[in-house]
């Protein structure tokens, strides 16, 4: 038996391919990380449970403080764009008028491990917990007779030649509008710490990408003493040419501090 072998032509792979080799600028990129004291967001859960409704996920809470921090920080809600068109050849800031989340999403492919899509949770900042919660389950849920972001990307993906494929998957990179459309606004979310992932470290193509990991509990200080919280570690990527260190590191500790004291930030998006 051969010691390797070599596998055959996987069209998600060659996507995948097409995108982080081209819009991934890791020289661009600076990522923070923080610790997240859940203890707010778990009594949230539990009020939740008590009267009978579902728990939002952790992704729900996620979403909803990089929402309200995107709005309060409105200069962290941009990206770099290029254009095509000679006169304004080059590279400009696009300012996002409303505040989209996206998400990243995992599909089960045969033979293709590497399967995923972005959908986009629009206007995150107005919608409440449960809202985003449901709109979530839906994503996670959805297949391609539901979901025409992953029936668009699969179809492209394994219908279209390689070439065109790879075309068509960078058009949202040099036109506004179908950036909008496909890939959202300036933040992305992934969460793998369901999996066991205690920290993620990664650069993305997204302006401000967030990642979190593993819920348990670990040891905190809180008022001089060392107890045990239910705690995460997220992680901020950003881009540098969006906003400098100063300003991302003011937008990444609100997000964080809006985590922190969910009962109170989100008071209104409660129910």
């Amino acid at each position: 038996m051969k010691p390797y072998e070599i596998e055959g032509r996987n069209r998600f792979l060659e996507a995948v391919d097409a995108i982080t080799h081209y819009e991934n600028k890791p020289k661009s990129k600076v990522t923070f990380l923080a610790e997240v004291d859940l203890t707010d967001i778990e009594a949230i859960r539990a009020q939740a449970a008590a009267r009978g409704e579902a728990k939002p996920s952790y992704t729900s809470f996620v979403v909803k403080a990089l929402a309200l921090a995107l709005r309060e920080y409105p200069f962290a809600n941009r990206r770099v764009c290029r254009s095509l068109w000679p006169p304004l050849f080059g590279i400009r800031l696009q300012r996002f008028n409303q505040i989209d989340v996206t998400v990243a999403i995992e599909r089960q492919v045969p033979k293709a491990e590497m399967a995923a899509f972005v959908d986009v949770i629009r206007n995150a900042d107005q919608l409440s917990i449960v809202e985003i919660n449901d709109k979530l389950r839906a994503l996670a849920e959805s297949d391609a007779e539901t979901n025409q972001q992953w029936r668009d990307y699969s179809t492209l993906v394994t219908r279209f030649p390689r070439w065109l494929a790879a075309l068509l998957l960078r058009l949202p990179l040099y036109f506004p509008s179908l950036w909008v459309k496909y890939r959202g606004g300036a933040a992305m979310i992934t969460s793998p710490g369901k999996y066991g992932v205690d920290i993620v470290f990664a650069s993305w193509w997204a302006p401000i990408a967030v990642s979190f990991g593993m819920v348990k509990q670990r040891p905190v200080v809180h008022q001089g003493a060392i107890v045990a919280r239910t705690t995460f570690i997220v992680t901020v990527n950003f881009d540098v040419r969006v906003m400098a260190g100063a300003q991302a590191a003011m937008f990444g500790r609100r997000f964080i501090d809006i985590l922190d004291a969910a009962s109170q930030e989100m008071a209104p998006y409660l129910r």
